[in-house]
């Protein structure tokens, strides 16, 4: 990271809400038929929106991989365009934003912002197409993944229940389960959140009940012997969403690991405790939305820091790696892994138990990226 670059996003970051709200302004004077009426809330929507966008932004200039801040941008014209909102409305509001960073901010981090501003804007001209359906009927687990899904939107949590413990009790394995069947059908909820074919109480409900049918599986499923090791699994602060990390912690504990899951959001001082109490051998970090890319980075420099963190290792996934995952090895880390069979392939070999032997930040290929809601 260059200097000017981590100046900026600073800038940017700190600023993020003075400069949305600056910016929604300027797009309701230039183009007044988006406001709505004085009550339907548009400037407070709009300057939340900005503010998230200011956010990935900052993201992309600290790391100087503008891609993390097209594909938020992407994401969220496909978010605006199912609720009804004119196509070219997120065009005009990041003309707006960047008005905003150009008239507001130093010279030098202006450009840097409008440079990243302008490759996500020319990203928009570019068709936009709907999220592809993630699960199929031309498998026995994609139909089954499906029925699952369609009990859980009925509101049968019984039926969703009893479909996946009946397929363990036939013979199908847990682990194909979580990757074939329970992970796809909520990474399939989240596209249906998308395109505003359910609210986000629909949304919650799948996850809630996938995390507790999880928990099932896990619980049944043959385990191997403890192999004396032990994992601390967490989101870093900030992040919300858990659900892929959760099947990373329970393919451990699959694995003869002992595991302490953390679950979302965990302040770091607290996780790097956590690492000490626990004599913790591999930590693992999750991270979903590119805004938590820096504090990715500020977690793995204090757990260093603290005498069990110097020689813990650790292994980093989720979606905001997805097209960063070099930044594991930037940020100090011992691998990145895409998947939870591959994440407990390069543990077990970063801890000497054999699998994959990683370099130092190496990465390991595995059947998909982890699921990250984005609601």
């Amino acid at each position: 990271m260059n200097e000017l670059n981590e100046t900026s996003s600073i800038i940017v970051s700190h600023a993020a809400r003075v400069l949305a709200g600056y910016a929604a302004s300027e797009l309701f004077e230039s183009h007044p038929e988006l406001r709505e009426d004085s009550k339907s809330g548009a400037f407070q929507r709009w300057q939340n929106l900005f503010a998230q966008c200011l956010e990935e932004l900052a993201a992309a200039i600290a790391t100087n991989r503008p891609i993390l801040f097209i594909q938020h941008v992407q994401w969220m014209q496909t978010l605006l365009t199912a609720r009804g909102v004119d196509g070219n409305a997120l065009r005009l509001g990041l003309e707006s934003l960047s008005k905003a960073l150009s008239t507001e901010l130093p010279e030098e981090a202006a450009s840097v912002s409008n440079n990243v501003f302008q490759e996500a804007i020319k990203s928009l001209e570019r068709e936009m197409t709907s999220p592809a359906r993630s699960l199929g009927t031309d498998s026995v687990h994609g139909r089954l993944a499906g029925n699952y899904l369609l009990a859980i939107l009925e509101g049968d949590r019984a039926r969703a229940v009893r479909l996946i413990l009946d397929a363990a009790e036939a013979g199908y394995p847990a682990r194909d389960l979580y990757i074939q069947v329970l992970l796809p059908a909520q990474e399939e909820a989240g596209r249906m959140w998308q395109n505003v074919e359910i609210n986000v109480a629909e949304e919650h409900f799948a996850t809630a009940t996938t995390k507790g049918i999880m928990a099932l599986l896990c619980s049944l499923a043959p385990a191997k012997s403890p192999n004396g090791k032990t994992l601390v699994a967490s989101a870093v602060a900030g992040n919300q969403h858990d659900i892929g990390l959760q099947a990373v912690a329970d393919f451990f504990e699959m694995d003869g690991w002992r595991v302490i899951q953390l679950g979302c959001d965990v302040p770091i001082h607290d996780l790097v405790q956590a690492v000490g109490f626990y004599h913790a051998d591999l930590l693992a970090l999750s991270v979903s939305l590119g805004s938590h890319l820096m504090v990715l980075k500020q977690t793995i420099q204090s757990v260093r820091r603290s005498e069990r963190g110097a020689s813990v290792k650790v292994l980093v996934g989720g979606r905001a790696l997805t097209w960063a995952s070099d930044l594991a090895a930037e940020f100090g880390a011992d691998g990145y892994a895409a998947d939870p069979v591959g994440a407990v392939s390069l543990g077990n070999a970063l801890v000497g138990l054999g699998g994959r032997a990683p370099s130092r930040g190496g990465t390991s290929e595995g059947t998909g990226n982890l699921p990250a809601d984005r609601g």
